[in-house]
């Protein structure tokens, strides 16, 4: 599912040049910095707390129902999550939790849990049935390293990230519980907008939309040991801004990933209508494993969301490489690969080792890669 974030909440993380000013602790290393660690153990202290220390730690206490707890942390700040944090329910946009900062640490300590609640809001319908908060985990920072978080039952989207040069490492999303009766839908795992520098590595996520999903504006992300079950594919999407640099998608490596369970396996996708110009180059997956895989293994579209074969040619897709792709589709109907571009607006992609089984349904595709024949 694509959507639109308004920069002002927006969550970000990378690695790719990160500033020598940052530290990578684990949690008993940055808990142990200092004695002076305050203590936020109730919304109401949140505000006090993050204007006065820069070693913080967020206990596990609800947030009141239709409120976000905002975490607009000091610059050089480390912040640990203890214990179980919950939210009131009420039908409102979210998010849950905001947090932004320049040069931060936020890292989980090995017990704790942010819980959605998700199971008090799924209807089967996702973003159009009921109100649901749309985030669970929102983040705008520059500079900073993420890690050991741990997430369950999203409403709606789980983590959504804006920013540059920033480390995700050891996130876990378990939206398990949504699969019960189909009721969880649009719950988009982990997504990028707007960013650049980044690196997600060494994470879990199942879900019930695009396990990762990176959007217009992107550039320099790097997305290894991630893997995924019950997504709609590991995803790179664009179109829906007027403006070629907010549509731009450059450089972007999946590498060591898997994604099972699911609808798509891997999948590139320009919206059509597409509101505005731009292009996506050099994307790249390797190493990938797929399985158990419903619609299309591999899925490189211009006709999204309808999937009616109406192409968009407004933007460019240049350079797609697939390198050892291998797995398997759940039903014989299911297809290997469609690629279904727009009039000349797919160009240099180059497969090689990519290997589906288990389809008896022919692929279809109106843009044939070199290396793969479909």
């Amino acid at each position: 599912m694509y959507m639109c974030i308004k920069s002002s909440i927006l969550f970000s993380i990378v690695i790719v040049g990160i500033s020598a000013e940052t530290i990578d602790y684990d949690y008993e290393t940055a808990k142990n910095l200092t004695s002076d660690y305050c203590y936020i153990k109730s919304y109401n202290e949140a505000p006090a707390i993050v204007k006065k220390c820069t070693h913080i730690v967020v206990t596990g206490f609800e947030v009141p129902a239709g409120k976000t707890l905002e975490l607009n942390l000091l610059q050089h700040s480390v912040l640990l999550f203890e214990g179980t944090l919950t939210f009131g329910v009420a039908h409102w946009a979210g998010p849950f939790i905001y947090i932004t900062g320049q040069n931060i640490q936020v890292i989980g300590g090995t017990n704790h849990l942010i819980h959605g609640g998700g199971e008090k809001y799924w209807d089967g319908l996702g973003g159009s049935g009921v109100k649901k908060p749309e985030r669970v985990f929102f983040m705008n920072a520059q500079v900073a390293t993420v890690k050991n978080i741990n997430i369950k039952n999203c409403p709606l989207f789980c983590v959504s990230v804006l920013g540059h040069d920033l480390t995700f490492s050891g996130i876990n999303i378990d939206n398990t519980d949504g699969f019960a009766n189909g009721l969880a839908r649009n719950t988009d795992g982990i997504t990028f907008a707007q960013c650049k520098n980044v690196v997600l590595e060494n994470s879990k996520i199942i879900n019930q939309d695009d396990g990762v999903n990176i959007l217009g504006g992107c550039s320099n992300v790097y997305v290894r040991n991630v893997h995924c079950w019950g997504s709609h594919g590991l995803s790179v999407t664009s179109g829906m801004a007027t403006t070629a640099a907010k549509n731009d998608v450059y450089n972007v490596t999946f590498e060591d990933c898997s994604n099972g369970g699911s609808f798509v396996g891997i999948h590139v996708k320009t919206t059509q209508p597409c509101l505005g110009p731009g292009s996506f180059k050099q994307i790249t997956y390797k190493n990938i494993q797929i399985s158990e895989v419903t619609r299309s293994a591999i899925e490189i579209q211009q006709d999204y969301p309808k999937n009616d074969g109406n192409s968009a040619n407004t933007m460019k897709i240049i350079g797609v490489d697939l390198i050892n792709v291998t797995g398997s589709v759940k039903t014989t109907s299911a297809r290997k690969v469609r690629i279904n571009c727009g009039s000349g607006s797919c160009s240099n992609f180059k497969w090689s080792n990519v290997k589906i089984t288990g389809s008896t349904t022919a692929d279809s595709c109106n843009y044939h890669p070199s290396g793969y024949s479909c």
